[in-house]
């Protein structure tokens, strides 16, 4: 399956990079790989995550990638794993806009 972010999960990543490449620019680069290998692997498995404790009754997985959580849906039509939201492991999360079926 293919892997995408949704506009705002982008947003949130990109950011958190940035903060981070800020403070310690290999930290940054390492982080980037973790997520990178997390998604490679959810386009392989991607019933791989477990379901969101504050959303269960929504068709909403999670990885974790410390200290990050990253929110998805799988939509089997499209063959795609998208990724809803990004959100610091120390937030509460809000829940994340489902794609229009």
């Amino acid at each position: 399956m293919r892997v995408e972010f949704a506009t705002e999960a982008l947003a949130s990543y990109s950011q958190a990079l940035t903060r981070l490449h800020d403070l310690n620019p290999l930290a940054a680069q390492r982080f980037a790989e973790r997520v990178s290998k997390a998604l490679r692997r959810l386009g392989t498995f991607p019933r791989s995550g477990h379901f969101v404790p504050e959303y269960a009754t929504l068709p909403i997985r999670q990885v974790l990638v410390e200290p990050y959580r990253f929110f998805y849906c799988i939509d089997e039509r499209r063959m795609l794993v998208l990724i809803l939201s990004v959100w610091h492991g120390a937030q509460l999360p809000a829940q994340p806009d489902l794609p229009a079926p």
